[in-house]
């Protein structure tokens, strides 16, 4: 090969110049060895620039003659060897190549160089190489697709390929990329085509995903116009873990409670039966040792299991928390109310970014409990940012144009934004519950003459969870409700005792916790008396399930009192406790733990931060539900 034999005799001639070099050392002194030996460096160094100039300037000539691509292929092959092939060049000889490419881009424009060029811009972890090395790499890079723009795309790929380097490996990768999307801005669309691409998957190392966000997260600080984009990555990814960590977790629970059935049954069984087991064993040894070490085996399979499905939560778990606690950290370089208008540009045009990723993906996923609090945590940065986050909740609730479930969903997230997020003011929080009973008042106003006993409730459950909001506010904010003469806000002791007595009978349908820690606080704080309500309640429930058994016909009240412990009101309540350990930490000073206020209100009933969000329960009851929407819609009305 022709750049193989341009090797040999460069090697033999730097052998023979070495030899005369080192003859002349032994004849001269001492004093003169040491500027004989950079003499010889320098002497080196030349000569190998000049012979590589020499050698790609004929390669390069070769083609305008239109001559074959051998001695530059033999190159490319050269440059793309691992480092560890005593064959590899090395690098300070592929700088010399560098510059001299660098020097005559213009040759580069042909099809023949198309393999060179590959090696170079894959070329073994570049990144590693000297500063000044990798400075004419990057000249060598930002002249290339200067003059040839197409080569940038492919560039792009390395550099968002390498983005599972951690940042203090990829500074020089964001230095191109910054470089090309200002002079390059057509280049947007394949460079997020790219970075959904070299996501790496949920199963993927820790390391692998938490450097590739962090890269995003770099990214997004000096291309805005990529900035929903990467967001939108981040958000969609999270949801991903976020989404199997549950459903792992609701499985574990699962395979736990059916142990423990098992436990059970295995308890109950009679003296009888375990006489029977041990004759047989009397009598056919070998088939029970058999038979033992079936079980033994099923056992161990079974331990095995567990542990990986342990292992692969704690792995999840682990990937979330420090996705969102790299999210938070990021959050908290916005600062707001600087008085600098920029800087509080961009924190509203993120914060529309989040709304709007929160709309489209959050809010309809079934179910998240950690990817939402990026919303719960930035927006408590800014009084204004709170506020409007609660409207764009209560446009979501009382929205004609979106779904029934949707609705009600945002009207969870309004309930549990109110009653967790610290940094609410009393005057938003009155707010809020001033249109609710407002919006209430008037559903009662309207349709109360509806209900007769014999129609399908389930047509009102965007009431009874307007009404459930209150419930919940309630039991968290009751202490700050009242006003300087000491009487309630709104006057709220006398609309929850009108609500709670209407036809609609509204703690009939709300949630059972809800209602009961409810019932223990009015009482308490003398606002409303609920237990003979709820006995009343439990009484007809009790009632209408010994008459089905009995095989008596229901009459179509009690058909629906079976129907309507409500799809939708099951308990969900999007900002429960955050459980990550380190991302945790950031919500410290803008969280409210029910601890922290349940006081003497304490019972026997489940505590508010451990009600469990049961998604598989949730989703079976909505599908099994009657799908009549025409009646669900009637809701709209109002």
């Amino acid at each position: 090969m022709a750049f193989e034999l341009f090797a040999k005799r460069f090697t033999r001639y730097q052998d023979t110049t070495n030899q005369i070099i080192i003859k002349k050392r032994k004849l001269e002194t001492s004093n003169d060895m040491e500027n004989n030996v950079l003499d010889q460096s320098n002497t080196s160094v030349e000569f190998q620039q000049k012979m590589y100039k020499s050698y790609i300037k004929s390669a390069l000539d070769a083609l305008d003659n239109n001559s074959n691509s051998i001695q530059l292929d033999t190159l490319a092959n050269q440059i793309s060897l691992p480092k560890t092939n005593p064959e590899s060049i090395s690098s300070s000889n592929f700088a010399i190549i560098l510059n001299s490419l660098t020097n005559n881009i213009s040759k580069l424009d042909s099809k023949k160089c198309e393999n060179l060029i590959l090696s170079i811009i894959n070329y073994h972890k570049w990144w590693k190489l000297s500063n000044f090395e990798i400075s004419i790499y990057k000249k060598f890079i930002i002249t290339l697709c200067s003059y040839l723009p197409k080569w940038w795309n492919e560039v792009s790929i390395v550099l968002t390929s390498q983005f599972i380097l951690p940042l203090n490996k990829t500074n020089y990768h964001h230095e191109l990329m910054k470089f090309f999307l200002n002079i390059i801005p057509t280049s947007i669309h394949y460079v997020h085509n790219n970075l959904v691409k070299d996501f790496p998957n949920k199963h993927n190392g820790k390391n692998e995903i938490i450097n590739y966000v962090s890269n995003l997260l770099k990214l997004n600080e000096y291309c805005s116009e990529l900035r929903y984009n990467v967001w939108s990555l981040i958000i969609e990814h999270c949801i991903q873990i976020d989404v199997e960590l549950q459903n792992e977790l609701d499985e574990l629970d699962d395979d736990e409670f059916d142990d423990e059935e098992e436990d059970q049954d295995d308890d109950d069984e009679s003296e009888d039966e375990d006489m029977e087991k041990r004759k047989v064993h009397f009598e056919d040894e070998d088939s029970d040792d058999s038979d033992s070490e079936d079980e033994d085996y099923e056992l161990g399979e079974e331990i095995n299991e567990h542990a990986l499905q342990a292992a692969n939560i704690e792995d999840l778990q682990e990937k979330l928390d420090n996705i969102l606690s790299l999210v938070f950290e990021n959050l908290q370089k916005h600062q707001l109310q600087t008085g600098l208008e920029e800087e509080e540009e961009k924190s509203v045009i993120l914060y529309n970014t989040l709304t709007s990723l929160f709309k489209s993906h959050i809010l309809p996923t079934y179910y998240t409990k950690s990817t939402q609090f990026i919303l719960f945590y930035f927006t408590q940065r800014s009084p204004e940012l709170m506020d409007s986050f609660l409207v764009t909740l209560i446009d979501l609730s009382f929205s004609q144009s979106e779904t029934i479930e949707k609705r009600i969903k945002a009207l969870q997230y309004l309930s549990s934004y109110i009653s967790r997020a610290n940094n609410l003011h009393k005057n938003q929080i009155v707010y809020v519950l001033s249109y609710l009973m407002s919006w209430l008042n008037r559903y009662v106003e309207r349709r109360e003459e509806e209900v007769d006993g014999t129609i399908n409730m389930e047509r009102f459950k965007l009431f009874y969870s307007t009404f459930q909001v209150l419930l919940y506010i309630f039991c968290f904010r009751h202490s700050i409700l009242k006003n300087e003469d000491d009487d309630w806000e709104l006057e709220m002791d006398k609309f929850f005792q009108r609500i709670l007595i209407t036809k609609f009978n509204p703690l009939k349908y709300c949630n059972e916790n809800v209602v009961l820690m409810f019932a223990k606080i009015a009482q308490q704080e003398n606002v409303a008396y609920c237990f003979s309500i709820i006995q009343k309640n439990k009484n007809e429930k009790l009632k209408g399930i010994s008459g089905n058994n009995s095989g008596n016909t229901l009459n179509n009240g009690q058909l629906n009192l079976s129907k309507q412990q409500f799809v939708d009101l099951e308990g969900y309540f999007p900002f429960d406790p955050l459980f990550l350990k380190n991302s945790k930490k950031f919500l410290k000073d803008y969280y409210i733990e029910w601890s922290s206020i349940s006081k003497e209100y304490e019972s026997d009933t489940d505590d508010f931060d451990d009600l469990a969000n049961d998604a598989k329960e949730a989703v079976i009851r909505r599908n099994s539900m009657n799908q009549n929407m025409d009646s669900d819609e009637s809701d709209d009305e109002l």
